[in-house]
């Protein structure tokens, strides 16, 4: 299936598990594409989820975009098309939203944008999700400051930037990450605090954090992430060794890796398992959002070519 974002851009969407399902949304990160979490969807659909993939813009088998983009262009256009295609397939049924890395804050970001107390996701699972950490080393810290001088030579990033990477990226949308962690404020240009704002939400939210990822998503940038939304269901776990996981989990073994598929997968499918009732919408849909908000919600642009799983 592919969908067509309000800017033009073709999201190439998959889905695997049971139509009737309650449906649950991953979002791939930086550097990345859908196959990321194809594993991790396989186990959750055998679990009773109707899983729903994306390739943002740039990744995967979507098109890349006449334009540069940031993180803030895919919260509000990405975002909004796959959220809207999922809603036109599945009715009544709210879904979550499963991010890692930056798929969980592409969603936070699209949230502080909506009115308050926003109905239209049941739940978020943010998997090593942040980008205002300060609380690292000089060194990383230094990196990071050396990283957003070198990036205006690019406009797009080769993957052996990364450790694990299969996708080049966007250079305008990681030096928007770069200032936010050394800022430790995520603002938009005209100066939106979107921490701040998260404080109009209170769906439920779960935050995991490796205890061995020291760089992209430290521990304190992932809990202050988790503390800006008014849930009063939310839970952080630093997946580490002194608080009895196999291992002290990096940025990318919390998604993928045998020691996850033995217990961190299975902590997210409890966890969703617990709240599966919440996808029965309370009410419909609203369109409700700031003032001067921008991440609308138009019409359908769902094309289907064939389903998955």
């Amino acid at each position: 299936m592919h969908t067509i974002t309000d800017d033009g851009t073709r999201l190439f969407i998959s889905r695997i598990g049971d139509r009737d399902a309650p449906p649950l949304i991953l979002s791939h990160g930086t550097f990345s594409n859908q196959r990321s979490c194809t594993p991790l969807a396989r186990h959750l659909a055998a679990r009773g989820w109707q899983c729903w993939l994306f390739d943002w813009r740039g990744h995967g088998s979507s098109a890349m975009p006449r334009h540069p983009y940031n993180f803030e262009t895919i919260a509000g256009q990405d975002v909004v098309a796959i959220l809207r295609a999922v809603e036109e397939e599945c009715g009544a049924q709210r879904p979550f939203w499963l991010g890692h890395s930056g798929g969980g804050l592409i969603a936070s970001l699209w949230l502080a944008r909506q009115g308050a107390d926003c109905k239209r996701l049941a739940g978020l699972l943010l998997l090593a999700a942040q980008a205002s950490s300060t609380d690292r080393p000089w060194w990383p810290q230094w990196q990071i400051r050396l990283m957003s001088m070198l990036l205006p030579l690019r406009q797009q990033i080769s993957p052996r930037w990364a450790t694990v990477a299969s996708e080049a990226e966007s250079s305008l949308l990681l030096r928007q990450w770069c200032r936010w962690n050394l800022r430790g404020k995520i603002h938009s240009a005209d100066g939106f605090d979107y921490l701040a704002a998260l404080g109009q939400q209170t769906l439920p939210v779960l935050a995991l954090a490796g205890g061995a990822d020291r760089f992209i998503s430290p521990g304190d940038g992932c809990r202050q992430l988790l503390a800006s939304f008014a849930s009063q269901d939310q839970r952080f776990v630093l997946c580490d060794r002194d608080h009895g996981f196999l291992e002290d989990y990096s940025h990318d073994r919390l998604l993928l890796s045998k020691n996850a598929k033995t217990e961190i997968w299975p902590l997210l499918a409890n966890w969703l398992e617990q709240r599966a009732a919440l996808s029965r919408a309370p009410e419909p849909p609203t369109q409700q959002g700031h003032a001067g908000e921008h991440f609308s919600r138009p019409g359908s642009q769902l094309l289907t070519n064939f389903d998955s799983g």
